[in-house]
Parts: structure tokens; sequence; C-alpha cells
């Protein structure tokens, strides 16, 4: 296990010796800063403490109040988000905060921004200037609705982009985050392609992502009849377009429930095997017979715990998996058995569980590195290592508030004041 309150080592990760700048926050910044530097990468996530990150500040007043030393709020989320990467203060509202991002870009392989529209072109610093300062530099930019387009200056959040997609009328409820996530690893992966092109080519790249784009393409199965000429989607309930039999039923025990589904002829024939229920079917089965085949596994799920519906559909062959609460998760004994789930100690938060990286490759898997770092906790290191400034400098910027330190005194800000996408 990482070491999670010592400074960052590569320990010869795959993406070692890549330098990233992210001034990422919300979602869609965090897990993309955090999923490459737990690949390796050393990510320096810029922040200022006049407008801190606001996955830092509580969501409610009912959350305990976590106080970093500077006076800046951190959160358990924050926790999970933010780790693995290093932080630099810098204020970018003050004199002289242009010329130390140009430095830092000049010395960095990736940017990574998700502010509103036009942030960074009102600081001098958009592309066109940043591809000057550093010709190699891939820089990318994720927003709600992309970069161009009569809604490029729209603000969007999670509930905003569900909405827009669709997936709000076909699952009945905003689900928030689901896209950022999903557009941090999208922006992950165009960032490698992107730097592999630099690589043979000598030229960096800008990548444009919206997430309205990401959702488009991720709802392509759900809408394409539609689309196409067909009728409009309705809400599908638990039932799996294309598959012969797919529900969710309830279980022994209180709001007990197990997934069940049989996605062709071999599926459907085990579950009639498996519910003493078998109904032959010369092709795909009518609304009828899908009826059917559903009511017979709905009177054999009942009988069973979620745990025993799931493990014997399993054996004969049928895709099945209890569905799980937190508690359930967390103590799933496959993910564990994976290690799936890991700790990490932080100063002011103590030890929580957070997921682990994914990439399970064989030489160089992925790693929490560290804790998630408090608001300017690595302004020094690296200023030193990434531009060579001396101390003399680092403590007149200080002074003059462009940078800050993990023990200067804050201005915490709350969710919504910034101008991020």
């Amino acid at each position: 296990m990482a070491d999670h309150g010592l400074p960052l080592a590569d320990h010869g990760l795959a993406l070692a010796g890549l330098r990233v700048l992210s001034f990422g926050n919300f979602v869609a910044g965090n897990s993309f800063a955090t999923m490459l530097a737990e690949l390796g990468a050393d990510v320096v996530k810029l922040e200022s403490l006049q407008r801190p990150d606001p996955v830092r500040m509580r969501f409610s007043a009912e959350q305990k109040q976590v106080l970093e030393p500077s006076g800046v709020e951190t959160t358990v989320l924050f926790g999970g988000l933010g780790r693995s990467v290093r932080d630099l203060s810098v204020n970018m509202k003050a004199e002289g905060a242009r010329e130390i991002l140009l430095r830092l870009a000049a010395a960095a392989d990736v940017l990574f921004e998700n502010f509103g529209a036009g942030v960074l072109a009102d600081w001098g610093a958009d592309w066109p200037v940043l591809h000057a300062v550093n010709p190699l530099l891939v820089m990318v930019s994720v927003s709600g609705y992309g970069r161009t387009g009569p809604r490029a200056s729209h603000l969007a959040y999670g509930g905003n982009v569900c909405s827009f997609s669709g997936l709000t009328h076909l699952w009945g409820s905003s689900h928030g985050s689901i896209y950022d996530y999903i557009a941090g690893t999208h922006a992950a992966a165009a960032t490698l392609a992107a730097l592999a092109a630099r690589d043979r080519t000598g030229e960096g790249t800008y990548i444009d992502l919206g997430q309205t784009d990401v959702a488009a393409a991720m709802l392509a199965s759900l809408m394409l009849d539609q689309l196409n000429g067909g009728p409009d989607p309705l809400p599908p309930g638990n039932e799996v377009p294309g598959s012969w039999s797919s529900g969710v039923y309830r279980c022994a025990g209180p709001d007990r429930w197990v997934a069940i589904e049989a996605e062709d002829a071999r599926g459907w024939a085990a579950l009639g095997q498996l519910t003493d229920h078998p109904i032959d079917t010369p092709d795909l089965p009518d609304s009828s017979a899908r009826k059917e085949m559903s009511e017979a596994v709905a009177e054999w799920a009942a009988k069973l715990t979620p745990w025993q519906a799931a493990r014997m559909a399993q054996r004969a062959g049928v895709a099945a998996a209890p569905v799980q609460d937190a508690e359930d998760v967390w103590r799933d004994p496959q993910l564990r058995w994976r290690r799936s789930i890991v700790p990490v100690t932080h100063p002011d938060l103590g030890t929580f569980e957070y997921p682990a990286p994914v990439h399970r490759m064989t030489r160089t898997p992925a790693a929490v590195r560290r804790h998630a770092p408090r608001l300017g906790q690595d302004s020094r290191a690296v200023t030193s290592e990434w531009l060579g400034m001396s101390d003399a400098e680092f403590a007149d910027l200080v002074a003059a508030g462009v940078l800050g330190t993990d023990d200067s005194p804050g201005r915490p800000g709350r969710p919504g004041q910034g101008p991020s996408a």
C-alpha cells in the first residue's frame, strides 16, 4: 500500500515523468486528474485559497465541518476525488499570476480545465497563447456543451446534462454526476491519444470535450429508434431492450431484490429449467411469453434471498446479481478479494475507505500515491521542481498574494461560486 503521508514517488508507474497541470474541479476535473496521477503522472492541481474547489465544501449544514490549517474546508468527498495529486495555490487575479501560469505551462505536458466559457481568455492564457508558449502542450477543455456552438457559453452541471440528453426522461430522475465521471475518463483517453500523436508529430493538441456529446454517444442504443423515425422511447423500467427476459424481482427479506437477465435462447431455456416452468418459443418471445416467464421467475425468487437466487441463476448459466445497498457493497467478497476498496489516511479527515484504482496492469498497476492534498500543500515543492524558483522569489510571491501555502489564511468559498462547468 502507498505511504499516503510521504511525498509522491512514481514507483515505475506507467505515466511516470508526465507532467500535468489541472484547473479541474468538481467531479469531472478531479476524476481526470486522479486517474492520471494514479497511473504515475505528476499532476499538479491549481487552486486558489480565495475560491477553493467546491467539492472541498460541505453540501449541507448537517455535515461535520472539517477545516485545514489554512481555514479552508475539506470533505470526505474531496478526500476520494482529489487523492494522489499535488496542490499549488495560485490566485489568478493577482498581478504576476499569469506569468507564473505561463512558466508552469511551458514545463508541462498537459493542461486541463473545466471552467466556464472565456475564463482562460480573460486571464490571457487561452489555447493560442499556451500553444505559443509550449508547442508540445496538450490542452484539454471539458464543458457542458462544448466550446463551440450556440450553447458554448451556457453553464452546466450534472442535472442539466442528464436532462438535456434525455436520461432524466428515461430514468425518471436526474442522476447528478454520472456524466462527470464518464467525461473525465474520455478526457483521459483523448489525452493519451494526443500525447502519442505529439510524440510522432512534435505538435501539441487542443481537446474540446462536451459532456452532452459524451451523453449522446452513451444513449445511442436507447435513442436510435426515435432518432430514425420510430416511437419516442419510454422509461424502460427494469426491462433491458433486446434481452429475451430481464427484470428485478423481490426476494425473501425486507426490501431485498435480485436482477436477472437472459439475453438469448440459451438463457431463456436455462430460466425455464431453473424455475421449473419451460416455455417453448421458436424465436424472440412475444410480450405474452415474456410476461409468463417473468411471473415464473418472480414466484421462484420470492422464496430465496437475493444471494441464493443470484448464485443459483449463475450456476444455471444466467446473468444475475443481488441488488445491493451501500453496506452490501462494502462487505462484498468479490470487491474485497480484488482489493477494490482501499483505506486512505488524511491528516484532517482521518482514515476512510475509497474505491481503489481500477487499472490492474501486470507490470505497472495504478496505485493510490497519497491522500488528497491540503490546498497549497505543494506550492513550494512544485515551484522549485518545475520552475527552479528560489526561496526568495517564492517568499516574495507569497507575500504579494500570488502564491499560497497550506498554512496561509484562506477565505473558504461556497459551492457554485466558481465559474466552472
